[in-house]
């Protein structure tokens, strides 16, 4: 039993690992953590990227496709 519990906490400390991991350098962003029977079975990150207003997001996509070398 006391194999068991020994997994149990290098399991848990593995799954902290991974959220903190999964907040590291978030700005506009979301994590998921599912749980299943008390254990957690995935962890998503979802990050949207903002462009400044200023331009909008059209034209700097666009900037970034269309630049050619000569």
């Amino acid at each position: 039993m006391t194999h068991q519990i020994t997994n149990l906490a290098a399991e848990d400390a593995q799954a902290l690992r991974r959220i903190i991991d999964a907040l590291d350098d978030l700005e506009f962003a979301a994590v998921e953590i599912t749980v299943h029977h008390r254990r957690i079975v995935q962890i998503e990150r979802r990050e949207k990227v903002r462009f400044d207003k200023e331009r909008g997001a059209r034209s700097r996509a666009f900037d970034s496709v269309t630049t050619t070398s000569d």
